[in-house]
């Protein structure tokens, strides 16, 4: 699951190719209907080089949507997913880099009225810059490894949920 984390750590992977799936019942004793869902792989290029993609998913459930004096107007299930492609590159023996691209989706309110205004999806697209360094360590007389990383993620877009300027 680096993807998520920290891309450039692929480029030291073992193996040709991978894919790893999860899925989070989230706060499953408070409200019964919200999950996380995530999807990742990766493919080794050669031995230098790994491109990989992620699927995040997150529903929060059903929401009841109510008018200003609490009548139900309806229910919505808000919901968003990302995209993401990453590609890593071994630089030296112990240190990586990698870049990812992100496409971003959130659904949060199903086209309702906000204060007036309607209300869209938000779309934004991000990159994330990041590196990994890493090396065999002895500690104490024991056999370690030190890992070190860094990600600068979400530089991109800011989302807007309507027609207004304010963007989030």
């Amino acid at each position: 699951y680096s993807m998520h984390w920290n891309p450039a750590k692929f480029a030291f992977i073992d193996g040709g190719a991978g894919i790893g799936i999860s899925y989070s019942p989230w706060l499953r004793n408070l409200v019964p209907d919200i999950n996380i869902a995530y999807l990742t792989g990766y493919k080794r290029i050669d031995t230098r080089q790994v491109i990989s993609t992620s699927l995040l998913y997150s529903s929060l459930g059903d929401i009841p949507f109510t008018d200003e004096f609490g009548n139900l107007e309806r229910t919505f299930n808000p919901n968003e997913f990302s995209f993401d492609a990453a590609y890593s590159r071994l630089f030296s023996e112990k240190f990586s880099g990698s870049i990812a691209f992100r496409f971003i989706y959130s659904n949060l309110t199903g086209g309702s009225y906000s204060g007036g205004v309607a209300t869209r999806p938000g779309i934004s697209f991000a990159a994330d810059i990041s590196g990994f360094y890493q090396k065999k360590i002895d500690l104490f007389s024991k056999d370690g490894q030190l890992g070190l990383g860094f990600n600068f993620s979400n530089i991109g877009t800011k989302m807007s949920y309507s027609q207004s300027q304010t963007s989030d």
